[in-house]
């Protein structure tokens, strides 16, 4: 039992920092922007219109997943529909892409585990100021991470909300492979505690929100 727990417990997402400059206030509202497909290396089992599918439904589960977990824990969050840069308003927007998808391999995962079958998820994100009306983001960073081992079947069956709403965003857990469900939910509460870490160096929220980043030499 205890070698099954270990396994179960072999995930991770990290934060790989990037450049950060000052912004003048708290935001009211944060808009989250699907993350780009198009330059992203995809190892999953899928091509031509699936593989679109695909990319469509890991975009919605990842705008779902940021949106629900920053509300959740730290400001009002919602998908972003179609900017105005000409209009100044004290929101953020997220943006990003995915650079890296590997959906591993289930079976390897959940009977072997020790990294076999590993899951990657990486990504690239940038985080504007729409006050400014600024082309330019205010803050970058990267996530990496992913899943080295996981339950069976049985236990790996969702029972947490954020899971339940991602898998629900993209029609179901059938067209994301398990491990890349979990690693988007964690890349948001990774995503949302950059975030609260910024906000909390510049003393806009109380140190009971704020949420350390995991980083990458940790």
């Amino acid at each position: 039992m205890g070698s099954v727990l270990m396994m179960a417990g072999c995930a991770s997402i990290s934060i790989e920092p990037g450049s950060e400059v000052a912004t003048n206030q708290m935001p009211q509202k944060v808009y989250v922007d699907a993350f780009g497909t198009a330059r992203g290396d995809f190892e999953v089992d899928r091509d031509g219109a699936e593989l679109g599918q695909f990319k469509s439904n890991l975009q919605l589960m990842m705008t779902t997943a940021i949106s629900i977990d920053l509300t959740k824990r730290l400001i009002p969050a919602a998908a972003a529909g179609k900017i105005d840069w000409s209009h100044r308003e004290n929101a953020w927007l997220i943006r990003g892409e995915f650079t890296r998808v590997n959906q591993g391999s289930r079976l390897l995962r959940g009977a072997v585990g020790f990294g076999l079958g590993a899951t990657k998820l990486e990504t690239n994100v940038e985080v504007y100021d729409l006050s400014t009306a600024s082309y330019t983001p205010f803050l970058t960073f990267s996530t990496t991470g992913g899943s080295n081992a996981e339950p069976g079947a049985v236990t790996a069956i969702a029972t947490d909300p954020l899971t339940i709403a991602i898998e629900a965003a993209a029609g179901g857990a059938g067209n994301i492979a398990h491990g890349l469900t979990e690693d988007t939910k964690r890349t948001a509460r990774e995503i949302t505690a950059e975030l609260s870490d910024y906000m909390y160096h510049r003393g806009w929220i109380p140190e009971d929100k704020w949420v350390k980043p995991k980083e990458d030499s940790d």
